[in-house]
């Protein structure tokens, strides 16, 4: 009996053992996360309000699967025009993340003026559905420019017409994190699929990408 109870009691150990290995691999990262940040002349990134110290990269640390991380950076306008920023993501790698890790802002396509400075939070979202992915790392690029940051050539297919409303309709109103939640049809990259994207979307219809 004593023997049972003790081969039990290791059976336990071994599979309590194997399933800290497995969700420490499968949910969550447990290598740095690293994004490097990259901006025009025009605009400087900051980590401080009075804009000293730059930001160059932005390690994420260790996240959770179906988890969000928030990083909060300053941004000025060193040029002499207004401006309207811009986000958005490259150099994802591994590329088997593409719309299962993403990165939105609290920016709501305000003009920023000359010399002005911007509290922006950075908002990564790490799907539910991701796996098989112990790391990962891309480019944050910060622009001056259009409010429009992706193409509304959502199937990117070359043309903006009926085929990309299926994708649109299933992301509408849906918010970063959820399972509805559709990258591609964030146009501004505010972490909500809403009327904001639409009329972007309608104002490039039947226009090619």
């Amino acid at each position: 009996m004593v023997f049972l109870h003790r081969t039990l009691l290791a059976l336990i150990v071994a599979v309590s053992l194997l399933a800290s290995c497995f969700f420490a691999l499968h949910w969550g990262f447990n290598v740095p996360n690293v994004s490097a940040v990259t901006s025009p002349p025009t605009l400087g990134v900051y980590w401080n309000a009075v804009c000293t110290k730059s930001v160059s990269s932005i390690s994420w640390g260790n996240v959770s699967v179906g988890s969000e991380k928030d990083i909060t950076v300053y941004v000025k306008n060193l040029g002499t025009n207004a401006s309207i920023l811009s986000l958005n993501m490259s150099a994802l790698n591994p590329s088997t993340a593409y719309l299962k890790i993403y990165l939105c802002w609290d920016y709501l396509g305000q003009r920023l003026v000359s010399g002005g400075v911007l509290k922006v939070t950075l908002r990564l979202f790490v799907s539910s559905y991701v796996s098989g992915i112990n790391n990962f790392s891309f480019n944050i690029n910060i622009g001056a420019g259009d409010f429009l940051d992706k193409s509304p050539d959502i199937n990117h297919d070359g043309i903006v017409n009926v085929l990309d409303l299926p994708f649109f309709a299933r992301a509408w109103l849906s918010r970063a994190g959820g399972s509805s939640y559709d990258y591609r049809c964030d146009f501004n990259n505010e972490g909500m699929v809403n009327i904001i994207d639409l009329s972007v979307l309608a104002a490039h219809w039947l226009s090619h990408g």
